[in-house]
């Protein structure tokens, strides 16, 4: 079968066979075009071409799609660095973004795996680059093995956590199935947030307090260096951008102060919480991160979501609570240096 690929340089250019693509593979939420044109928009790490690709069939049908980066010079988990250091003052081409920890290649099941190698020799013909390839790939996605097999070497990078919440119906259901000690942290944790007079709500990122965010954020990734990753003026525009996709949890003091945030992003079937910040000075006698992971995951119960995704690192404390680890892997190939 003989497959076509088109290529736009601008998400408002793909129509909505894309999303069609996109939902009947319940691809996540990156893969959006309302995300994918947020990030264009306001991209949160420098770029030097986007491009989006759609595979077509025969009959016409869109049966795969694919977002590119052309970038130079950007490498935040190093991976470039330890496993392709003569690239990093050269132009590479990745899918998908960095802040993305969950890509794949969504395409139909019955064109896989043909339409997605269609995808992939496009894709790694768009632009000249010194190195190709996708990062964030979960290693037991059978893309994984796709790639490996076309000569994408694949390399661990970080883990992601996931817990499947499809079969609780409230908090208690999710404590129940923790060890004892552990189940009365959380429940100590929330409880004396409570008797302290915070509480928490939920709302519209129209109607949320996004520089108080920004502020506990960067505050929290200052710690580890990496204030930077929520860059000033151009993260609450991307936020804001995501629109009906992003609702913001905010705890509050008994004063109305702002001690902890977190964006929610979701999609069909997941919830994600990539983000996050918090005072733990504003907050006596209790963590704000455990209240703010209780709330998360109660609110994916509510919205009735199979699963819920709290981003990497930390992975004693979700492991605790019952989130699962999935290794991501970086696939890349070196092409001729341009």
């Amino acid at each position: 079968m003989t497959y076509t690929v088109e290529i736009a340089e601008h998400i408002a250019e793909v129509g909505e066979v894309w999303d069609t693509v996109v939902h009947d593979t319940d691809a996540p939420l990156f893969y959006y075009r309302r995300f994918l044109e947020a990030f264009e928009q306001n991209p949160l790490h420098p770029l030097q071409r986007v491009a989006y690709l759609t595979v077509r069939a025969p009959s016409g049908n869109a049966v795969a799609v694919l977002p590119a980066y052309l970038q130079r010079g950007t490498d935040p988990m190093r991976v470039l660095a330890t496993h392709f250091p003569h690239s990093l003052d050269q132009p590479v081409l990745l899918s998908h973004i960095w802040h993305s920890y969950e890509s794949t290649l969504p395409t139909r099941p019955d064109h896989y795996p043909s339409a997605a190698g269609a995808a992939l020799a496009a894709f790694a013909a768009t632009w000249q680059a010194a190195v190709c390839g996708l990062i964030n790939v979960v290693q037991t996605d059978p893309l994984s093995a796709m790639l490996t097999a076309q000569g994408y070497r694949g390399f661990t990078i970080e883990t992601g956590w996931c817990m499947r919440v499809d079969g609780f119906h409230d908090l208690d259901d999710w404590l129940a199935t923790l060890r004892h000690n552990h189940r009365r942290t959380m429940r100590s944790q929330v409880r004396r947030a409570i008797e302290a007079g915070f509480t928490t709500r939920w709302i519209p990122i129209c109607d949320a307090d996004i520089d108080g965010f920004m502020w506990l954020a960067r505050r929290t990734a200052a710690k580890h260096n990496n204030a930077d990753y929520y860059k000033e003026g151009i993260f609450p525009r991307f936020l804001r951008h995501l629109s009906e996709h992003v609702h913001m949890l905010e705890l509050r003091s008994p004063h109305g102060e702002l001690a902890g945030s977190a964006p929610m992003l979701s999609d069909a079937s997941r919830t994600h919480f990539p983000f996050c910040g918090f005072d733990l000075n504003a907050c006596p006698g209790f963590s704000p991160f455990y209240v703010l992971v209780a709330h998360m995951v109660l609110e994916t119960i509510h919205r009735q979501r199979q699963w819920i995704y709290l981003g990497r690192r930390n992975p004693d404390f979700k492991r605790r609570y019952g989130f699962t680890p999935t290794p991501l892997q970086a696939h890349l190939r070196q092409l001729n240096t341009p």
